[in-house]
């Protein structure tokens, strides 16, 4: 429960002010509890506007519409996505929401699905049903599997109110040199190349907390001094 109740006030901060009571289901298992207007950039610099954007919590991918079907962008292509206020870039992979821009690079939020936590609730997760067009089972979340590409929107709303609330785990990190760095200590001195010496002086000189935003940026931006 301590899991379940700590992801949601952390989730709170990734949706929108009007979405603060939405909580993904294991029928809609998305950031948004709407598919909302937006813009991908690409790498070679084109800005493509969408009516309809979200993000799958099991692949991580980049969702929108295209005549009323579910579609996945190609997560090689996306530099930045855009849905409403909040902002994303792609990392292994997956798309990470930018709590903070910096000189040299961003603080990330990155959320997946607590898929050990579901495992361990007896709430009814199906664990051992296999996932069908109208539901997603534990094993399904657990492989990554994305059962919401190519099916119609309006087949998935209809289901959205179903399902069990799916339990998410956040981390905030560094976008550092291409990579997402978690935010701790035992995690930026295994950072392959730094001088460990130097930033353990730094940290304790700025008196670096790991949990704000703020001094996770000016970390970032020291960091990249180094090089």
């Amino acid at each position: 429960m301590r899991t379940l109740l700590f992801s949601l006030a952390v989730l709170s901060a990734v949706l929108p002010v009007s979405a603060q009571e939405y909580v993904p289901k294991t029928n809609w298992p998305y950031v948004y509890e709407e598919f909302s207007p937006g813009r991908i950039v690409t790498h070679q610099g084109s800005e493509i506007d969408y009516d309809k954007l979200n993000v799958n919590l099991v692949s991580g991918k980049t969702h929108y519409v295209q005549d009323g079907i579910i579609m996945q962008a190609d997560p090689n292509t996306i530099a930045l996505l855009e849905i409403g206020n909040d902002s994303y870039i792609c990392v292994g992979g997956r798309m990470y929401k930018i709590l903070q821009r910096t000189e040299s690079g961003a603080v990330l939020l990155r959320t997946t699905i607590d898929t050990d936590a579901m495992a361990s609730a007896d709430i009814g997760y199906g664990k051992s049903s296999i996932a069908s067009t109208s539901n997603l089972s534990l094993s399904a979340i657990s492989s990554g599997m994305d059962y919401s590409v190519n099916r119609s929107l309006d087949d998935l709303l209809s289901e959205r109110s179903s399902g069990e609330p799916l339990v998410l785990s956040t981390v905030m990190g560094l976008y550092y040199k291409g990579t997402f760095v978690p935010a701790s200590r035992s995690d930026v001195l295994k950072i392959p190349g730094i001088d460990k010496n130097l930033v353990k002086q730094y940290l304790k000189k700025e008196k670096i907390r790991f949990g704000k935003v703020e001094d996770l940026a000016s970390l970032l931006d020291y960091l990249n001094t180094l090089q």
